[in-house]
């Protein structure tokens, strides 16, 4: 049985290695509160990194996730009964480590225990589907459910039931050996089991020969437990996989649902925080942003409460080029991140925490952030900033969108603009998007008549306060820091005056 909830032809990959850059990219959108938010359950930590770091890219996929999960929204019991049912089915065989062992027999007592402990939780699946899956809007789930009532019928469920009952062997294992031409015995052939009446069990059968293994006689039982073996090799293996593939089902079910489960909790948390959501556009590449209301994810996740909403109105000539300049402390940095996570909750298949989000799919994401260690002075920071770019320009391809933040500002303005300007124009010029938060005037305006560029600017009120929005205009020589030195300073003093005081 196929799940397919994440995609419409084959079962997701769970346990994929997560892209190169993943743990930066993490890092440099503050994404931890976000992951651990919509971890479903304690064991499956990695289960929503890899579906969001394998961003989709074909629109039809990303409408068919938004589907199922404005199912899911609608009605949160769906997948998670679907999860928690999973969940108990896999727990139901923690108990076969003790029928382990290399034989055949204990191979086959091992997987029949494990089909067994699998009926109660398949018959309370195709119970749901039958009542739920099958009747919702979501073709993913409708398929679903669809898939589970033509397979877990009433007949196949019984059926099964019997098969697991007729593997105990109550009446012992029958074989049949072939005397082969040289006179040698064969290999031993399973036969099926015998109706047993009540007479027949009560008194045996009439001419049945029987033979009794002498107390003691280790070498007659080992070389009866071989010819058992023997039987039961082939079915062994055929039970095993039949019992691996069910094994193997609820755990991609588990770990697909799980996925939804992740998403819903997330939204409740919006919601908690005050932030609305909406289900994103899939543009064609290449056309540009259009954004209204975008609230930044982290700050809503980490401190529970609603963060101040910025516009990318869309151009004329594009925005292969967003270009953030400003005040410092202006809410540069932090619509970057609102930027860079939305696109990944949109080629996810998930909502974004905006009025409205349409932006063209990017094959890959990548960031490159100042660290916290490159603001100390010290040699080598500029070499490690451009290793770090060089593997991201090895990784980029056609399409795909790059997040940089004060990127070689461990140099100078002259020296930082000039590697800033030949990088981003080589990717601008192979098709990559680039999202540019910079302090360097010289950098910024080096693009200021070119055709293709967005410049938004962190807004500064007269009295010095930031607002934390950003609005289009052209970039300004000075990024205003002295307010930050000035409230310092205010700061300071009016802490020392009451020191006095006291």
């Amino acid at each position: 049985m196929k799940v397919r909830l994440l995609f419409p032809d084959r079962d997701a990959d769970l346990t994929a290695a997560l892209p190169d850059g993943t743990d930066d990219l993490i890092a440099d959108l503050d994404l931890g509160p976000v992951l651990e938010m919509m971890r479903p359950d304690r064991d499956l930590a990695e289960l929503c990194p890899v579906v969001l770091f394998h961003p989709l890219t074909d629109a039809d996929e990303i409408v068919r996730r938004q589907q199922i999960l404005a199912d899911a929204l609608a009605e949160p019991d769906l997948v998670q009964t679907l999860f928690d049912l999973a969940g108990r089915a896999l727990q139901s065989q923690r108990g076969l480590w003790m029928y382990g062992g290399r034989t055949a027999d204990s191979l086959l007592v091992k997987a029949r225990h494990g089909i067994e402990a699998f009926l109660p939780p398949l018959r309370e699946l195709a119970g749901f589907a039958a009542a739920r899956l099958v009747g919702v809007r979501s073709a993913g789930l409708s398929e679903l459910g669809h898939r589970l009532v033509d397979t877990l019928d009433a007949g196949y469920l019984d059926d099964l039931t019997v098969l697991v009952r007729q593997l105990q062997f109550p009446d012992g294992v029958r074989t049949r050996v072939r005397v082969q031409p040289t006179g040698l015995l064969g290999r031993p052939e399973l036969l099926p089991p015998r109706a047993v009446s009540w007479w027949t069990h009560r008194f045996g059968r009439p001419g049945r020969v029987r033979f009794e293994l002498p107390d003691r006689d280790e070498a007659g039982a080992q070389a009866l437990d071989a010819l058992r073996n023997d039987a039961l090799y082939e079915l062994a293996l055929t039970v095993d996989r039949a019992h691996e593939r069910l094994l193997a089902f609820f755990t991609q079910l588990r770990g697909e649902a799980g996925f939804y489960v992740g998403c819903l909790q997330l939204y409740r948390r919006l919601a908690d925080a005050g932030v609305g959501v909406c289900w994103p556009e899939v543009a064609a590449s290449g056309e540009p942003w259009d954004v209204e209301g975008l609230s930044s994810l982290n700050i809503a996740v980490r401190e529970g409460a609603r963060p101040v909403p910025n516009d990318l109105v869309p151009q004329p000539s594009g925005s292969q080029l967003v270009v953030l300049t400003g005040a410092n402390q202006g809410g540069k940095t932090t619509f970057l991140r609102s930027l860079g996570s939305a696109q990944l909750l949109a080629q996810a298949g998930m909502f974004v925490p905006a009025v409205r989000y349409r932006s063209g799919p990017a094959p890959g994401l990548h960031s490159h952030f100042r660290s916290a260690e490159q603001d100390a002075p010290g040699a080598g920071k500029l070499a490690e900033e451009l290793d770090r770019m060089s593997r991201i320009v090895d990784r980029c391809r056609a399409g795909d969108l790059v997040l940089m933040n004060e990127s070689f500002s461990s140099t100078d303005e002259l020296q930082g603009t000039f590697i800033a300007a030949d990088i981003i124009d080589a990717l601008l010029a192979h098709g990559v998007r680039v999202v540019l938060v910079t302090h360097f005037h010289r950098l910024a305006v080096h693009y200021l008549d070119r055709p293709g560029v967005t410049f938004l600017r962190a807004e500064r009120l007269d009295d010095g306060t930031r607002s934390h929005r950003l609005l289009p205009g052209a970039p300004q020589p000075t990024s205003h820091a002295l307010d930050i030195f000035q409230q310092a300073m205010s700061s300071s003093t009016s802490n020392e005056t009451s020191e006095r005081r006291l």
